[in-house]
């Protein structure tokens, strides 16, 4: 007599044409019964420890996928997610109706999902030549879900975001490890767009071409409908820790424009990873060196918050959109290990410690800061900041080269205005310029300033008014 729970094992169904088929069949069969369903390693299919993604796997509310030792490739020349909720694009996915819950993705062992073979897609090029939306070249893609669980999965390669996350709520994602040596444009690892909130994002691991973790709340054509809806279009009440990776971008970006609010951000644990990334062949073609090599993949930023790039016609950030973010434990070698822009309110900056080649360990680009504590800056004795390489940091002209040297102090201010921030606890070695450098319109609070070489200035710069207290 036949095992129904046979039927939730894809190699129960080795007659259909495709792994695809294969595993959805399984998962929609484990949706009738409220079962799970396990990916083994071996394909009967085929008979190769391999699983080829043509299309994506649909998951329905109350799906577990445990990826068992697997190894799922993308199939080439194909414009298609791994995973995606099976209301995702459909014509109630973006109603109350239509939210869907309680999906889980679990890997057991060394389980691997492969983006394979880029299929030539890209930001630039995908609204032409009748492909899809760019956002169907990422691994994982989720709209309109709730209480989602992904964890313990190696992603190589992916050909765009390796998460996408649209008005998702209640996620936990842990224990991903990335490689992904910016081989095209924008690798990012975790993707929490628009009126996403209640995520735990932690244990993540390896190499990504972009940011390891971006929460990006701007205007996208989703919006109109989820209004109706009744949702709420912001990012809030996101937890992000325990990060280990190499980025030549940030390692968390959060970034807001158009009224959208970023609000309750906790981001901890950061440190960077150290000689992981093996130089690719056309570095080694150019006759690039290794050392060079590094310099290119050393991070822009640990966290990036706020930004002057984005916005236009009057839709940027407004006192208010951008706060209660806490960033601490920050370990990096980055040319800035935090970054402020536009706007940032009601936040704590803590424990910024910089090594290596690091440059500024907090700096405030253009805009209006209020309520802000930032303390316990510290750079190693040996940390000596990278003055000549070229960088594209600090939203200046493409075109012309930034003076790096300005940049090489613990605090740098770019035109920022600020009204009651206060800094505590700095502690700045000999290499540097100055404590605090820059420009701007700048009344603040320090104590605890304490420079290895006494000749290096407390303030270099204009607009900078900095009062010692006890």
């Amino acid at each position: 007599m036949l095992n129904y729970k046979e039927k939730f094992d894809p190699n129960y169904y080795a007659d259909l044409a495709d792994d695809s088929a294969m595993i959805q069949a399984a998962v929609d069969e484990a949706a009738k019964y409220g079962e799970a369903v396990t990916i083994p390693r071996r394909n009967m299919r085929t008979g190769e420890n391999l699983w080829s993604i043509e299309r994506a796997i649909k998951l329905h509310s109350g799906s577990i996928v445990y990826l068992d030792n697997c190894y799922l490739r993308q199939a080439d020349d194909v414009f298609e997610n791994v995973f995606r909720n099976s209301n995702n694009g459909a014509e109630n996915g973006l109603t109350r109706e239509g939210r869907q819950y309680d999906i889980q993705i679990i890997g057991k062992g060394n389980c691997i999902v492969d983006g394979g073979k880029h299929n030539g897609m890209t930001e630039v090029n995908h609204s032409h030549s009748g492909m899809p939306h760019i956002i169907d070249n990422s691994v994982f893609n989720f709209c309109n879900a709730e209480r989602i669980t992904i964890k313990d999965i190696r992603i190589l390669n992916q050909r765009y975001w390796a998460f996408v996350f649209h008005y998702c709520s209640h996620g936990n994602i842990s224990g991903i490890d990335f490689f992904a040596p910016h081989t095209v444009r924008n690798q990012d690892g975790i993707d929490l767009r628009t009126g996403c909130s209640h995520f735990n994002i932690e244990n993540l691991s390896g190499v990504t071409g972009d940011d390891v973790v971006a929460l990006t709340c701007l205007s996208n054509p989703r919006d109109v409908i989820m209004r109706k809806e009744r949702f709420d279009d912001s990012i809030h009440n996101v937890v992000i820790r325990n990060i280990r990776a190499i980025s030549r971008c940030a390692f968390v970006r959060i970034l807001n424009h158009d009224g959208k609010k970023i609000y309750n951000v906790l981001v901890e644990d950061i440190m960077e990873g150290i000689n992981i990334d093996p130089m690719d062949a056309s570095a080694k073609e150019k006759g690039i060196s290794l050392k060079q090599y590094n310099d290119i993949r050393r991070t822009n930023i640990g966290v990036r918050i706020g930004e002057n790039k984005y916005f236009k016609d009057g839709n940027m950030a407004k006192e208010g959109d951008t706060y209660n973010i806490t960033v601490r434990n920050v370990f990096t070698r980055a040319r800035a290990g935090v970054y402020l822009g536009c706007t940032v309110t009601d936040s704590l900056i803590d424990n910024i410690r910089l090594f290596g080649d690091g440059n500024t360990a907090v700096y405030f680009a253009e805009g209006n800061m209020k309520n802000l504590r930032i303390s316990n800056i510290h750079y190693t004795q040996s940390c000596d900041p990278n003055r000549q390489f070229n960088t594209r940091l600090f939203d200046e002209n493409p075109d012309k080269e930034p003076d790096f040297e300005k940049f090489n102090c613990a605090v740098f201010f770019k035109g920022t205005k600020m009204e009651n921030v206060t800094f505590r606890d700095i502690d700045a070695n000999g290499n540097l310029d100055a404590v605090f450098g820059g420009t701007g319109s700048i009344v603040a609070e320090a104590s605890g300033i304490r420079r290895s070489n006494p000749e290096t200035p407390l303030i270099d710069g204009e607009g900078i008014d900095i009062k010692l207290i006890d």
